[in-house]
């Protein structure tokens, strides 16, 4: 759009986006039946283990898949709301302990699998725990536009900026749970360290989602009293 004509409001909030006529609190009834769900397995003896993870600031998950909805953020397919989908969780989990060199030890197959066994973790979709976070417009700005569409021109400061704009996840705390397929797993060390050590490192270091380097999708994970 016109830049001198539209202004992007760093206020907007979840109200902005609820579809005429609907209660988000409503839709949010579907995170629930993941609590059902999760109560299920408890009650079929499976181990669980519930934490809230708490983002230091924005989040971005999503950004630059494609998608029929035009806009660079994981909603789910039928309710809309954002999450981060449980294989997202795992795959900065797995990433974190290789980039540390945990891969090496037996266990870190046992928790994730290999191409002949099964990993005995389930990773859960990861929902917001209430209503109460925000979307907030977020901006990119390269520099050096030309250089990077084209393979002759160098970056030079003559070269026009172009904003990205896109959306992020703010003021949010998101319920994280993992399922242990076997006894005794949340027990198990990988190099000298829980899952759960790991999981606590990764998410306050390593972060979830894009631009992580930036800080992004870092913050701190906390174990929910009782649930296990």
């Amino acid at each position: 759009k016109d830049t001198k004509s539209h202004k992007y409001d760093n206020k907007w909030d979840i109200d902005k986006f609820k579809p005429k006529g609907v209660k988000f609190n409503a839709l949010y009834r579907f995170i629930k039946k993941q609590d059902y769900l999760i109560d299920r397995l408890v009650s079929q003896g499976y181990e669980i283990a519930r934490y809230r993870f708490k983002p230091n600031g924005r989040v971005i998950v999503g950004l630059g898949s494609e998608s029929v909805r035009d806009i660079s953020m994981t909603l789910h397919w039928i309710y809309g709301m954002p999450y981060i989908p449980g294989q997202a969780i795992k795959g900065l989990l797995s990433n974190w302990m290789i980039a540390e060199g945990a891969d090496s030890d037996e266990h870190f197959k046992l928790i994730f699998g290999d191409e002949e066994n099964k990993g005995k973790v389930i990773f859960m979709d990861s929902y917001p725990n209430d209503s109460n976070f925000t979307i907030k417009p977020d901006i990119m700005n390269p520099h050096y536009s030309d250089y990077y569409t084209s393979d002759r021109e160098p970056p030079s400061d003559w070269q026009a900026t172009i904003p990205i704009h896109f959306f992020t996840l703010a003021d949010v705390e998101f319920n994280i749970c993992l399922i242990y397929l076997e006894k005794d797993m949340e027990n198990i060390k990988v190099c000298g360290k829980t899952l759960e050590d790991w999981l606590r490192e990764a998410l306050k270091y390593g972060g979830v989602g894009a631009k992580t380097s930036l800080g992004y999708g870092t913050g701190n994970l906390r174990l929910i009293e009782g649930s296990r």
